[in-house]
C-alpha cells in the first residue's frame, strides 16, 4: 500500500510540474549578449535581441547566432520587427539636467525624444525619424499597420502611421506605471494587452482607448500578483492563452483564455534581482522566450 501512494504521490507531483504544458529546454546567447533592452520575434520566426547599446543580436530557435546589425544608435530602449522582416529599433535621447536633491545639485538624464531607425535583415539602414510627442520608448510593436510605442515619460501607449510616423491615438487613462517598466503585447480582435505592473493587472485595449478585458489583483495566490508590482510582461500564446511574467521572485505563468485558472512553467531561475524588467517573446509555434536581462542570455520554454 504504502509503495502504491508513494507513485501516486510521485505521478502528481509530476504532473503538477507540468501542468503549464511548458518546460525550460535551453538557454540562448550565454557568453555573447551585454544588457538585454528587449525581445522581438522575425518574420521567420528568429529571436531578435536588442541590447541597450544599439546592437541587435538575430537567432534561431536552435539558438544559433544567424547575424548581428550595428545599429550605431545609443540608449537603444525598444524594438519591433515588421512583416516584411524589417528591424525596428527605437533610441530614448536625454539631455543632462541639474535638479536640486536637498541642500545639493546633481545631474539627471532626461528623456527628451525617440529616434526611430529601421533596418533590414542584412543590417543595412532604410530610414531614420524623429516620432512625434514622444519623450521616451520601453516597447514597441506594429500592430494592423501602426506603430504602437510605450512611452513611460508620458505614462502613455501611442500609435503612429507607420509610414509618416505621425501620432494618430494614444491611451493613458488608468496607466499604474512603476519600476521605470511599461510593456504590452498585441491581444486578440485588433486589441492590445497593457502590463499594468502597478494596478496588477493584466488589461486589453481596442484601439480607442477602451478596456475591453482585464484580469489580476495583488495576492499570494497562484491566481494573483504578488510582490510591489507586477506583471512586468504578458504575452498570448497560439489558441488563445495567456502568458504572464513576475520579477521579484520570478514567476512565469500560463492563464486560460479569461484570465483564470494559471498554471506555473515549473524550473525557470530567477531572472532579474528586484524591481527588474523581464524581456519576453513568443513565437509562432508557441516558444516562449525570457531575457535575464543583466545576465545577457536568454531561457528557452517549449511545449
Amino acid at each position: 500500500m504504502k509503495a502504491i501512494q508513494l507513485a501516486v504521490a510521485t505521478a502528481l507531483i509530476g504532473i503538477s510540474a507540468f501542468a503549464s504544458g511548458y518546460r525550460v529546454e535551453t538557454q540562448i546567447g550565454k557568453d555573447k549578449l551585454g544588457f538585454i533592452s528587449q525581445l522581438a520575434i522575425g518574420s521567420d520566426d528568429s529571436i531578435c535581441v536588442l541590447e541597450n547599446n544599439g546592437k541587435v543580436s538575430r537567432f534561431n530557435g536552435d539558438g544559433s547566432l544567424a547575424g548581428t546589425i550595428e545599429t550605431e544608435m545609443e540608449n537603444t530602449t525598444a524594438i519591433a520587427v515588421s512583416r516584411n522582416g524589417n528591424i525596428h529599433v527605437f533610441s530614448t535621447q536625454t539631455e543632462v539636467k541639474k535638479v536640486k536633491s536637498g541642500a545639493r545639485m546633481r545631474e539627471v538624464h532626461v528623456p527628451v525624444g525617440v529616434e526611430h531607425g529601421v533596418f533590414d535583415a542584412s543590417g543595412k539602414k532604410l530610414k531614420s525619424n524623429k516620432l512625434d510627442n514622444l519623450k521616451s520608448a520601453k516597447a514597441a510593436k506594429i500592430l494592423d499597420g501602426k506603430l504602437v510605442v510605450a512611452d513611460l515619460t508620458a505614462r502613455a501607449l501611442v500609435f503612429h502611421d507607420l509610414e509618416t510616423g505621425k501620432e494618430t491615438a494614444r491611451i493613458k487613462k488608468g496607466l499604474r506605471l512603476c519600476c521605470g517598466i511599461f510593456d504590452f503585447c498585441e491581444a486578440p480582435d485588433r486589441t492590445v494587452a497593457v502590463s499594468n505592473l502597478g494596478a496588477f493587472k493584466v488589461q486589453r485595449y481596442d484601439l480607442n482607448g477602451n478596456i475591453v478585458m482585464e484580469f489580476g489583483q495583488r495576492g499570494r495566490g497562484l491566481d494573483d500578483f504578488q510582490g510591489c508590482c507586477n506583471p512586468v510582461s504578458a504575452a498570448y500564446l497560439p489558441g488563445g492563452t495567456i502568458l504572464t511574467v513576475e520579477k521579484d521572485p520570478t514567476r512565469i505563468k500560463v492563464y486560460d483564455a479569461a484570465g483564470k485558472n494559471a498554471k506555473q512553467i515549473e524550473g525557470v531561475e530567477e531572472l532579474v534581482k528586484g524591481c527588474s524588467f523581464i524581456p519576453t517573446a513568443v513565437d509562432s509555434k508557441g516558444n516562449i522566450y525570457l531575457a535575464a536581462n543583466t545576465k545577457g542570455y536568454i531561457v528557452k520554454c517549449v511545449k
